[in-house]
């Protein structure tokens, strides 16, 4: 795992915000919308589904205090960031799931050099309703880092816990227009314009918002994202209003309370685990351990923030030397101070060796 780390230098290295898998009339395209005055940005939102995450550990009520501390000192703010994320192996340290304008790190991988983006996958918060994940891949920089998202966007994500609802070939290409305010993106014609059988209105903005925090990730912007088709914006893609540019959601509305940053599923690691990841809790408290058949071991709790609508970073590091190896499952968990035993949680399946 140590070896993945990338130095700080290197992490700091910007990507291109170069696109070249536009068919060769979608610079038309949003000329054409561009001489139009700029056009009502439409925000998608539903009512708040979070309740503040289960039962952290019996430290929780120490940590209260000092989260509440460190929570006001991080960002009295109330905009949506930036924030840092330190200690991954695969961004920056000033990457996080609320701030899409910054870098991501370039590496060597078998001689040819790649780079880390952010694709934004659908899971469940802890009512069932969707909600967004971040999970971080890696591509060839030969490639523009939107056409590696877009394509993401069509494939089974790293963890199993998640989903997507877009299938490959429904979505052909995205560019940027900072002239037009928008960033464009073309649904193909398979691409349906009615919701699915199968599919409720919360699954169909959350499919739509997945779009739209990838592409401002991968192109460092928060420009709204307007999907487009010869020139014309498309009225409705899986039953949602699309013809003016959607807007990001809400971070606390559409995102997880709670995500790990590092590791991936199904990484090996040994020796210590540097777990980062951001969230947003009662009190800025979260719980960090491994799990496996029942049992928790190397329970940390940590503080991230709260008090804003955005997300904070926190870390943990993990001494695996006297775990035992073998598979765990690596826990990330808010605190919940209903009670109700609801937990806001991401899960990695890891490999210790």
């Amino acid at each position: 795992m140590n070896d993945r780390v990338d130095d700080e230098a290197r992490l700091r290295r910007l990507l291109s915000d170069a696109v070249s898998d536009i068919d060769p009339d979608s610079r038309l395209d949003e000329l054409r919308v561009s001489v139009h005055p700029r056009p009502k940005v439409v925000p998608m939102s539903r009512s708040r589904s979070w309740h503040a995450a289960v039962g952290i550990v019996a430290t929780a009520a120490v940590i209260g205090v000092t989260a509440y501390v460190a929570s006001m000192s991080i960002d009295k703010n109330t905009s949506l960031g930036p924030a840092t994320d330190p200690g991954s192996s695969l961004h920056p340290t000033t990457a996080t799931a609320t701030d899409t304008a910054s870098g991501l790190p370039t590496s060597a991988t078998g001689g040819t050099e790649t780079t880390a983006y952010a694709v934004y996958y659908v899971g469940a918060d802890p009512k069932g309703r969707p909600v967004l994940f971040r999970e971080f891949h890696r591509g060839p920089t030969s490639e523009p880092v939107a056409a590696l998202a877009v394509d993401d966007l069509e494939s089974t994500p790293l963890d199993p816990d998640y989903s997507t609802a877009w299938q490959r070939g429904w979505l052909k290409g995205a560019k940027v227009n900072p002239d037009a305010g928008a960033i464009f993106v073309t649904p193909s014609a398979t691409a349906p314009a009615d919701r699915p059988a199968g599919m409720t209105p919360d699954d169909a903005r959350a499919a739509v918002q997945q779009v739209v925090y990838t592409l401002q990730a991968a192109f460092h912007t928060r420009l709204p994202v307007q999907f487009i088709r010869h020139g014309t914006p498309v009225d409705r893609v899986l039953g949602v209003p699309t013809s003016e540019p959607i807007a990001q959601g809400k971070v606390l509305a559409t995102l997880s309370h709670v995500s790990i940053s590092n590791p991936n599923e199904g990484d090996v690691v040994s020796g210590k685990l540097h777990v980062t990841g951001v969230n947003n809790a009662f009190e800025g408290s979260v719980a960090v351990f491994l799990r496996r058949d029942g049992k928790h071991f190397l329970t940390r709790a940590t503080i991230g923030g709260t008090y804003a609508d955005k997300l904070f970073p926190w870390q943990v590091t993990l001494d695996l030397s006297k775990v035992t190896p073998g598979t765990y499952t690596l826990v990330a968990q808010n605190d919940d101070p209903s009670g109700r035993n609801r937990p806001e949680v991401d899960t990695r399946v890891i490999t210790v060796k």
